[in-house]
């Protein structure tokens, strides 16, 4: 055989050998080498928060506020009317009313001796004047001369009311003297509210009944009504006025006015008005006529 041959005879006996081995003995692979131990990043520093710039804000437009296409008027302070009821009797009294620098007004009772030199005074005095009108009482007491009584056709009451009007041409309403059967008689009351309609008057119902039929028929017929919500001397005591009076503006406070009434008998009450009423003025409650209040009652249902 010759060199040649036995030469690549041994060299593919050496490649089978190496072979077997790797087979026999596999190759462990190579460790690799620690890797260094991970470190936290480092820290950023919170970004300020931006703040964004306010831009000034122009004045908003004056838009009138509606309810259901109707614009609502502008609120207002708190209101009180004070009258002072039973004027006609005598004038005692009467001027230290009419001298207190307040808009108070006087109901006038209308057939008594001093009845028109009382409307006489008081619009010299510059003060408004309502008829008092004597109307019939549950308790069948005598109202006074010239009252209206449930008995009475609507004639007779409109008769009675133009007569009235007549002594106290100056009067700007009416209030009730009296008066808790009358103005709880339906009839009654539209024959006294037709007479105010066409007259141009208000109504103010001094609520002697819980039953006044005063409020309803004055809607139904579009005369302009307010009712009393304080009697202020019902005790004639400066404590009970000053209470009397603290409870008036409550209640304008509460419902935005307030109608107080008073006695032109009762010797307490004008000091105490002239004492009480401009702290009240300070307060916040404004004092004023009753007809101002009624103008707010036009139309109303």
């Amino acid at each position: 055989m010759s060199k040649t041959r036995w030469a690549l005879l041994l060299l593919v006996s050496i490649g089978a050998l190496l072979a077997f081995l790797l087979v026999l003995f596999p190759r462990r692979p190579v460790r690799e080498a620690a890797s260094a131990p991970e470190t936290a990043p480092a820290r950023e520093e919170a970004a300020p928060e931006y703040v964004y710039p306010v831009p000034e804000k122009e004045p908003l437009p004056l838009v009138e506020p509606r309810i259901a296409g109707r614009v609502l008027p502008e609120p207002r302070e708190p209101r009180m009317a004070i009258v002072i009821d039973d004027v006609g009797y005598s004038l005692a009294g009467l001027k230290e009313f009419l001298a207190l620098p307040f808009p108070l007004a006087f109901s006038v009772l209308p057939d008594l001796p001093h009845s028109r030199e009382a409307g006489r005074l008081i619009a010299a005095a510059g003060k408004e004047l309502l008829v008092h009108l004597p109307m019939e009482p549950s308790s069948g007491t005598n109202p006074g001369p010239g009252a209206v009584l449930t008995s009475q056709s609507d004639a007779e009451i409109r008769l009675l009311l133009e007569q009235s009007l007549e002594r106290l041409p100056q009067a700007v309403g009416l209030n009730n003297h009296m008066g808790s059967r009358a103005t709880a008689d339906p009839r009654v009351m539209e024959a006294v509210m037709r007479f105010l309609a066409v007259r141009g008057l208000f109504f103010l119902d001094s609520r002697t009944t819980p039953a006044t039929a005063g409020p309803q028929t004055a809607a139904r017929l579009g005369v302009p009504l307010l009712e009393r919500d304080v009697f202020l001397d019902n005790e004639n005591s400066p404590a009970y006025i000053e209470q009397a009076l603290q409870r008036g503006v409550r209640a304008a406070r509460a419902r935005g006015s307030a109608v107080l009434i008073g006695h032109v008998q009762n010797v307490e009450l004008a000091a105490e008005l002239e004492r009480l009423l401009p702290s009240m003025e300070r307060g916040g409650v404004a004092l004023v006529a009753p007809s101002v209040l009624a103008a707010d009652r036009e139309g109303r249902p």
